[in-house]
């Protein structure tokens, strides 16, 4: 059986939460309009049926925005389904935030500094880092380039968790999309600290900027060299609609992983041991 690590679901509502203030929702991409004009249920009906047919056990989806009725709906509509809030953790109200999140049915933290704009270093998140290390609450972060509205790739730096990493040895952080173009620094990260994954998920398209011409192949060859293979999580990134799930990406990994020549041990803890280890702390 296989564990999506990093999946999304949206309804009109949480779309609309998604955008800045006084933007006008005629300007909403057509992806997005036509990724959330789905009700809960054929949400839920089209998940189950994509795990059944691609021996998929349970699916992570990372919350766009907070306290969303349709996402907790969702998330509460199955077993097989399990969520992660999204926090800004250098609010003062990060912790209560949480709270209210896990009280919903969360089980797990999704940061996106790049879009949010905040330092995860902060010192102002330290408190919330507190909080979570003593819940056992996995944090999953997206650094690099995304599709975001509000996107600033000033906090999408993973170096910014260095310290953070030392500070909280308890907390399993993992780096989203392999850094999604911050792979080089995603790398240095890993270095001495075992606190820290990385998920494969997505298209990974910011190969597309990199100046070093690396093959998605050679990208999971560095990382299980680096990371081992006990700290490397599979995800699609799959927005059910209106395409699919996204098979081409479970196929196109985990033959990667099988020219790579992986033993079944390693393959199986990449694409479920290690997300049921680390993620899903609280089942």
């Amino acid at each position: 059986m296989v564990i999506d690590a990093h999946a999304h679901m949206f309804t009109m509502s949480m779309s609309e939460g998604m955008l800045p203030k006084n933007f006008d929702i005629k300007n909403i991409p057509k992806e997005f309009i036509n990724a959330s004009k789905h009700t809960i249920k054929e949400n839920t009906d089209a998940w189950i049926n994509a795990m059944d047919k691609n021996g998929i056990e349970k699916t992570i989806f990372m919350a766009n925005v907070n306290f969303n009725k349709d996402f907790t709906a969702f998330i509460n509509s199955s077993s097989r389904f399990v969520g992660f809030a999204k926090i800004n953790p250098t609010k003062p109200d990060a912790i209560d935030t949480l709270k209210k999140e896990i009280e919903n049915g969360m089980s797990g933290v999704k940061l996106y500094p790049t879009n949010e704009g905040f330092n995860v270093g902060s010192k102002e998140a330290y408190q919330f880092y507190d909080y979570c290390e003593k819940k056992h609450i996995p944090i999953v972060i997206h650094f690099g380039v995304t599709i975001g509205f509000r996107a600033d790739l000033i906090n999408g730096n993973p170096l910014t968790l260095s310290t953070v990493l030392t500070d909280f040895p308890g907390i399993n952080f993992v780096i989203a999309h392999f850094g999604a173009g911050f792979f080089r620094e995603t790398l240095m990260l890993r270095y001495k600290r075992q606190n820290l994954y990385v998920d494969t998920s997505g298209t990974n398209n910011w190969m597309q900027n990199q100046d070093n011409f690396l093959t998605l192949k050679e990208v999971f060859k560095k990382s299980i060299e680096v990371f081992d293979d006990q700290h490397i999580i599979y995800g699609s990134d799959t927005r059910i609609f209106p395409a699919g799930y996204r098979e081409n990406i479970l196929k196109e990994q985990t033959n990667i992983l099988k020219e790579l020549g992986l033993k079944m041990e390693a393959v199986e803890n990449i694409m479920h041991n290690n997300a049921k280890n680390i993620l899903l702390t609280h089942f």
